[in-house]
């Protein structure tokens, strides 16, 4: 017996060419446009990081609670950064990804589902560079991860799925309220300083460290942190708010898609 999800992984794959080409050829055009092309995909989350440490850590001499030198601290904000890098990527794929591919889904009969996919592979396929640049500076700054790396594979497959599910439903919702894209970067900008990306959960008082804990991001970071970083294997009970919001986004996705999809081609 066929099932409706058995349907929609065959016509997935039968346009596997086209998810291919389109992944490769955005690849190629990001390379192909500057100098240093797609590298500014790796040079931005690192020059960021670098300016905090600097400022943070060699300017204003700051000591966080388990991190006790420059280099560590260095460390601490790259394995942040490469989770927020991910998430804040695949979120902004899902928003933009009806309005900017308007003509297309008007025009070309095709699974609508191969938009985010080819979305979220352009993503990761950013984010790996990013990993692998992070992991030669993680070597140098004396930084070793441990075998517990081997759980990094499900940290970025988990927070892709979760970024893009809350993107595209946003993206969805962005069809007919254009507000929602001017709205979520201001959100973000929130989420990212109510993450431990820059600070230590434990050098903020009691009260401030609640606040923490209802950002999922927050639990994705630490996540990483204890990877690359401490040497440790994360909760993994802390993850599944992040697990829960990414389901249920994707269920949000499959069921708004169904009801106003045509409403939306006729708006597009």
């Amino acid at each position: 017996m066929i099932t409706p999800l058995m349907r929609r992984f065959d016509a997935l794959w039968k346009y596997r060419g086209f998810i291919r080409s389109s992944v490769i050829n955005d690849i190629k055009i990001r390379f192909s446009r500057s100098n240093i092309g797609g590298l500014w995909v790796i040079l931005q989350p690192l020059a960021q990081s670098a300016i905090f440490a600097l400022v943070l850590s060699v300017i204003m001499k700051a000591r966080l609670p388990g991190i006790d030198n420059t280099h560590t601290y260095a460390a601490y904000l790259l394995s942040g950064m490469l989770c927020w890098t991910l998430f804040t990527e695949s979120l902004n794929k899902g928003l933009g990804l009806f309005l900017e591919n308007a003509g297309v889904i008007k025009k070309v009969n095709f699974p609508l589902l191969t938009l985010p996919l080819i979305g979220g592979l352009i993503s990761l396929a950013n984010n790996i560079f990013l990993l692998f640049a992070t992991l030669l500076i993680l070597v140098l700054l004396g930084v070793f991860p441990s075998e517990k790396i081997i759980l990094l594979p499900v940290m970025l497959l988990l927070t892709l799925g979760l970024g893009l599910g809350v993107g595209v439903f946003l993206g969805i919702l962005n069809v007919f309220i254009r507000d929602i894209g001017v709205i979520v970067p201001i959100i973000l900008q929130f989420m990212f300083w109510f993450c431990p990306i820059v600070y230590s959960p434990e050098s903020l008082p009691e009260a401030f460290r609640a606040v923490l804990a209802y950002n999922p991001m927050s639990w994705m970071v630490r996540s990483y942190q204890d990877i690359l970083v401490f040497d440790r294997w994360p909760a993994i009970e802390s993850l599944l708010p992040a697990l829960i919001i990414g389901i249920v986004s994707w269920m949000l996705v499959r069921f708004l898609l169904r009801r106003t999809y045509a409403q939306m081609v006729d708006i597009l």
